[in-house]
């Protein structure tokens, strides 16, 4: 009588072609009732689907977080000659890579991947908060000659960067606005981010006219960042605690909202 038995490489395909990792054959898993087969791939994930998308929030909220935060103690002086993020040491050189790598390529990977699922509040926040990144590192690039181009005039140049930065604080502030219905968590993050760029703005606006309250305020402002940094951090971690890898749960304070229904024409214009 003819065998019925399904060869290996023909049942790895099948599996691969429904989006599922091709699984071991191995004695074990066919007598053992109740025994899972073992992975092909390196997973934490049970039967892991290639074709799935991951949620890309974890990524970009963490990238976020850990550059902020470390950006955050910079502009409070931490470990700086008199904690003076203004002197003539540092301040913020040392943040250069993370900003690049991890808040600026990494988030902005995030924020691709936040379109791809469709989330367009993602989508813009992370792909803006990457972009801001991988812009502020050039302010840390001499040979790009930035501050150069202001021929020694320093008031002309902390007011550049003033302006730089209020530009992103009423940027966030749309962000907040537009995530009065998401979670708690969230509104954080963008609470105290709103807040940093703001005082971060007004202690390079008076940095020449004010120095001492300048130090004062822009310390304020990198508190205000390590806070918002720790909150992301928070919201981003929750991100990971799936019940596929752990049994531990992050609550963001979800608030009880229940998405009226979309018309076509709304979801014509906001397809357009």
């Amino acid at each position: 009588m003819a065998s019925t038995t399904v060869p290996a490489a023909t049942t790895d395909q099948q599996a691969y072609q429904n989006g599922h990792a091709p699984q071991e054959h191995d004695h074990a898993s066919h007598h053992a009732p109740g025994v899972r087969p073992r992975q092909a791939t390196v997973s934490q994930v049970y039967d892991p689907q290639f074709f799935s998308i991951a949620n890309p929030g974890p990524l970009g909220l963490i990238s976020f977080a850990l550059t902020t935060f470390v950006l955050g103690l910079y502009q409070c002086g931490a470990g700086l000659p008199g904690s003076n993020p203004f002197g003539s040491v540092g301040p913020d050189q040392a943040v250069f890579g993370l900003a690049i790598f991890f808040g600026g390529a990494a988030q902005s990977i995030a924020g691709i991947m936040q379109f791809r699922v469709g989330n367009t509040f993602g989508t813009t926040v992370h792909c803006s908060y990457g972009a801001f990144w991988l812009a502020f590192a050039m302010f840390l690039v001499p040979s790009l000659g930035i501050k150069d181009a202001y021929a020694g005039n320093e008031r002309a140049y902390t007011f550049a960067l003033g302006i730089f930065l209020i530009l992103w604080c009423f940027l966030t502030l749309i962000f907040f606005i537009a995530a009065l219905r998401t979670n708690i968590a969230i509104l954080v993050v963008l609470g105290f981010l709103t807040l940093s760029f703001f005082f971060l703005s007004i202690a390079q606006f008076i940095a020449t006219s004010h120095p001492t309250n300048a130090v004062r305020v822009n310390r304020a402002g990198g508190a205000f960042a390590v806070f918002s940094a720790l909150a992301a951090f928070y919201a981003g971690s929750s991100g990971l605690m799936t019940p596929a890898t752990t049994w531990v749960r992050f609550p963001l304070g979800e608030f009880d909202h229940k998405p009226a229904a979309v018309s076509a024409n709304d979801k014509a214009a906001h397809q357009a």
